[in-house]
């Protein structure tokens, strides 16, 4: 049976299956969704060079082939799957060939699954489209402040404690900023992000919702249009702290970890012009000299306090030099607004 994608959210306990290559289900897939690949990457490959050379009709054939040699794992893993969950939802790229000849051969062996009609495709654009939804009657209340000053620290504590926070940075895998990948790694593409971040939405009954102040790219993805129209318009708190309240803050947050020192080098290596000659040197040696809190303070005075622009007028404003200070005055200023009842 094919189901829409908006019809995925109506079934309960259900499972989604990308059948796609582990490559592409890697880049990016429904949240949620387990991989059980109809073809591998190798395969894949093999496919593309045949229809390359042969045509849509010998890429079939071989197609057809490598599948016909993996039907009874996975008949195998599909039985397992209905045993654990009453409706089994099977998506590729488009819900073309291999969604369909796959859901074909399940039904003939007795065991019926859901295609999503039009595959991962026509999920992007309808996710996209209900973005705009899900955020009707929403208003954000935007923290704001200097680089170190303890913005992702509350939103993390908030989060922990049960408010509604949307933490852009934790979903992009990036901290937004040159240095934002240090100590992280991970990459995220901008089809998997907008699909995360979609899914936290979903989840969000609040009309009041925390987030910090993000430029419009998070690193290698960029925030969709909608969620950025709300942003801009909601209610700034600007958070200040000294300067050594905020430098303590920078050592733990990016030192922490083994390795920190070759990928803060590339970031460095991206705002030389920025930085001058000068300065840029001065800060590869320190780097290379260990000297990490002369290296942050450098970068703090001469590089992130000089570029810093507040983007919005603050409705309000709280000293985040105390942590645990800081964090009460905020649950308080949030219990406020709520009882206010702020329009969006």
């Amino acid at each position: 049976m094919d189901i829409k994608p908006e019809e995925l959210y109506r079934l309960k306990d259900r499972i989604l299956v990308d059948i796609r290559s582990p490559s592409e289900y890697e880049e990016f897939h429904i949240p949620g969704a387990v991989n059980l690949p109809l073809f591998g990457d190798e395969e894949k490959s093999l496919i593309g060079l045949v229809y390359k050379h042969r045509g849509l009709e010998g890429a079939k054939e071989i197609g057809y082939q490598i599948a016909q040699q993996k039907l009874q794992w996975l008949l195998k893993a599909f039985k397992e799957l209905k045993g654990k969950h009453s409706k089994v939802v099977v998506y590729c790229w488009r819900g073309g060939l291999r969604s369909q000849e796959l859901c074909k051969f399940l039904s003939s062996m007795g065991v019926e699954v859901f295609r999503l009609e039009g595959g991962y495709r026509a999920y992007r654009k309808f996710i996209l489209e209900d973005m705009e939804r899900l955020l009707e009657g929403k208003r954000f209340l935007v923290l704001t402040g200097k680089t170190g000053v303890g913005k992702s620290r509350l939103l993390r504590r908030l989060r922990e404690e049960g408010y509604p926070v949307l933490d852009l940075e934790m979903l992009a895998k990036d901290r937004g900023s040159v240095f934002g990948k240090v100590g992280i790694g991970e990459r995220i593409s901008q089809k998997l992000f907008d699909s995360v971040l979609y899914e936290e939405l979903r989840r969000m009954d609040s009309s009041l919702i925390l987030l910090e102040d993000e430029s419009r790219l998070i690193g290698n993805v960029h925030i969709p249009a909608p969620l950025w129209h709300k942003k801009e318009h909601g209610i700034y708190v600007e958070l200040e702290a000294s300067l050594q309240r905020r430098l303590r803050n920078i050592l733990e947050d990016y030192t922490c970890f083994e390795g920190w020192q070759e990928e803060a080098k590339i970031a460095l290596h991206k705002i030389r012009k920025y930085l001058g000659e000068e300065r840029y040197k001065k800060a590869i040696n320190l780097l290379e000299e260990g000297k990490a809190e002369e290296l942050a303070l450098l970068l703090m005075t001469d590089y992130y306090d000089r570029t810093y622009k507040l983007q919005k007028r603050a409705s309000y404003k709280l000293d985040c030099s105390d942590l645990e200070h800081c964090l009460e005055s905020l649950k308080n200023l949030y219990t406020q607004l709520l009882k206010e009842r702020v329009a969006p």
